[in-house]
Parts: structure tokens; sequence; C-alpha cells
């Protein structure tokens, strides 16, 4: 396999990895959606921090979303298995193993997609994440550094599928011009 090559699938690998710990940070930090007030909802934990007047700290306790967390999760895993198998195809030059590496990570980057697509429509209706009234000002909500670190996974992981296609494409073409 020419240097090239295994320098562009080494690269997706890295950025996928790159992706990869981006993802574990989202799913594990429980700042999907945030007040401004230090309220806060991840995919598996609401941290509130005051309660209205009486200004006592009520702390993190666990409230899953379910839909958006399964995906994570799922688009994580799925993440961990194309980057294996992207290393692996590039050692053995099995051509079943690119072909499963690039539909691992395609897949992937469609749960990714699909967990932080279906958090924008949740984090749209206020009724869904009732926050403790802490002051008299209207409050709003923003999306938090963990929703944004999801969507920056998502583009390293498009990134990263597109360097690993090139190179099994031009895998391929080497491997066809070599044997015509």
């Amino acid at each position: 396999m020419a240097g090239i090559q295994k320098l562009t699938l080494f690269g997706g690998a890295g950025i996928a990895a790159f992706a990869l710990l981006l993802l574990i940070i989202s799913v594990a930090t429980p700042a999907w959606l945030d007040d401004g007030n230090g309220n806060t909802i991840g995919l598996f934990r609401k941290c509130a921090a005051t309660n209205g007047s009486a200004n006592v700290d009520l702390g993190c306790h666990g409230e899953n979303r379910v839909t958006q967390g399964g995906l994570s999760v799922f688009g994580l895993l799925l993440l961990i298995f194309a980057i294996f198998a992207t290393i692996a195809a590039t050692f053995t030059r099995n051509a079943m193993l690119f072909l499963v590496s690039l539909g691992l990570m395609y897949f992937s980057s469609m749960f990714v997609m699909s967990a932080y697509a279906t958090w924008g429509s949740y984090s749209r209706d206020p009724k869904s994440y009732l926050f403790p009234d802490t002051s008299s000002i209207t409050r709003y909500t923003t999306m938090g550094y963990s929703y944004n670190l999801c969507v920056a996974a998502h583009f390293f992981l498009w990134s990263a599928l597109t360097l690993v296609a090139f190179g099994i494409g031009h895998f391929w073409g080497s491997e066809r011009n070599a044997s015509g």
C-alpha cells in the first residue's frame, strides 16, 4: 500500500479519534441546555443551581433523555468500532473491512446527527425541561457547551469519513491499475 494511502487512512482514523473524544465529553457532561443561571440539562443529568429565593443549591440528579442519550451512545459505540476497523483494514488491506469501516463511520455520523437534531426540537418546548424560577426576569435557554461539542464531533466525524473514503478510493484505484 502506498504511503499516501496509509497516511490518508491513518489521518482519517486520527480525526475520528478526536471526534470520539469530543463525543465522549459531550455525552458525559450535563450542559446540553443552559438557562444562564447555572441550571443545565444534559443527556443523563439535570442540574439546578438554586431554588428560587431560598438560594438553596439543589445540585444534580439523574434525568435521562432516552432518545438523545441512546442515539449518542450508539453513535459513540459505532465510531469506536469504525476506528478499529479502519486501522485493521489499513494493515490487512482487506476490501470488505474497508467497506465495513466506511459503513460504521457513516452510520455513526447519522446517529450523532440525529441526537443533536432531536435535541433541538426538545429544547424548544419549555414544558419538557422546567427549570426552577430563579428570578422575575424572563428566563431564556441556550444550547450549552455539551450540545456544541456534539455538533463539532459530527463535523470532525464527516471530515474523517471524507479522508477515509478518499484513502479507500485511492487504494482500490491503485489495486485496479496494478492488476490491469
